[in-house]
């Protein structure tokens, strides 16, 4: 029991203890002003071609105190009538009092801050000062931004959790379609991968905006539930191992990564077979590929132009179909039974080499 009493004194005391620290703070700094901010426009079309120009420029007065003290200030954006929640928050050295943004640098601001591309948004702003336990704000200016839709990274997924593993000259590019990268490829359950911006190890990495990670990788926002953060580089796969779909959203204001199962959980089937023009699309003769050993099948064939075919798993139009993700097209990637189209060669007539690499989701039609 007097142990108890002695606990429960203690937090009594060490709660009175940071109260009156506070108190302290306040009653030294005194009441102070608040922050003024001013903006050199309040309409503004950001205009690519003139992406280096000066688009915006913050000019700001300090809080004053009763004595001298050290600013820690920020501007906020929001979406108008939001309050503030989810505000985009940009730091700028307080001792400055200004800053000026370029066309571009303001323009990943406002994507980033979820504002959308190509239309007028009705954006809010304010500069915020931090003093110690102290948080003063700035009256809200009132701006009308219209951003501009800036080109997509590209995405390659590397690391031994995928079929390509740590090379990165090796990396595996997604296909990409405007904002969204997408592949049906291999994961392997308790290992790690990331994605490079390039077949090479610099500049660009993407991982997991999370604590911990090493800042120049945080980049996506959500995932799903399947994708832990291995800090500080890393994305640990907790999903049983298989063939999955990897759709990744680049809009600056998602920045999503979900990975699900494809419904075709087979990277490795024991045959591989041609069907479509080159045989009459007759399954039951599709032409059988040479099997190099981890998934990699390849075959040589004449090909007339136009023509068009799919990949099967068995000598039958049955569950084991694979084609064209997207669609009849050449994109190089395969996807999936329900999720495909034909391959349709876009060349001329001659002999080709045909491959496969069903682990890591692709295909090459190559000429000899």
């Amino acid at each position: 029991m007097k142990n108890f009493l002695k606990i429960c004194a203690a937090l009594i005391i060490g709660v009175l203890v940071i109260s009156c620290e506070k108190d302290e703070d306040q009653a030294v700094l005194g009441e102070g002003t608040n922050p003024v901010l001013m903006t050199s426009v309040t309409t503004l079309v950001l205009d690519k071609t003139h992406e280096n120009d000066e688009a915006i420029k913050f000019d700001w007065v300090n809080p004053k105190f009763n004595i001298q003290v050290a600013f820690s200030d920020a501007l906020e954006f929001a979406k108008a009538g939001t309050n503030f929640e989810s505000a985009k928050s940009v730091d700028v050295v307080s001792k400055d009092l200004s800053t000026s943004y370029t066309m571009s640098s303001f323009n990943k601001i406002m994507l980033e801050g979820g504002f959308a591309a190509n239309v007028a948004n009705n954006v809010e702003v304010r500069l915020r000062s931090k003093v110690g336990n102290i948080t003063m704000y700035s009256e809200v200016i009132s701006l009308t931004v219209t951003p501009y839709l800036t080109e997509f990274p590209s995405f390659y997924i590397v690391g031994d959790a995928s079929a390509v593993g740590w090379n990165a000259s090796s990396a595996q590019l997604l296909s990409k379609k405007d904002n969204f990268s997408t592949i049906y490829t291999y994961l392997e359950n308790g290992k790690y991968f990331r994605f490079l911006g390039q077949q090479d190890w610099n500049p660009i990495n993407y991982s997991l905006d999370t604590a911990g990670m090493n800042d120049s990788y945080k980049y996506f926002k959500t995932w799903s539930s399947n994708l832990v953060a291995s800090p500080s580089e890393n994305i640990q796969f907790t999903g049983a191992t298989g063939m999955y779909k990897i759709t990744i959203n680049a809009d600056p204001a998602q920045k999503t990564i979900n990975v699900t199962p494809s419904p075709i959980n087979n990277w490795n089937p024991a045959n591989l077979y041609l069907v479509g023009t080159i045989n009459g699309w007759n399954a039951g003769a599709a032409i059988p590929m040479t099997n190099l050993g981890n998934g990699k099948f390849e075959h040589t064939i004449s090909l007339p132009a136009g023509s068009q075919f799919k990949f099967l798993g068995q000598l039958s139009w049955g569950d084991l179909d694979w084609g064209n993700m997207d669609g009849d097209g050449n994109t190089g990637y395969i996807a999936p039974k329900g999720s495909n189209g034909n391959i349709v060669f876009d060349g001329t007539g001659g002999s080709y080499k045909i491959s496969a690499d069903m682990k890591a989701g692709v295909y090459k039609i190559q000429p000899l």
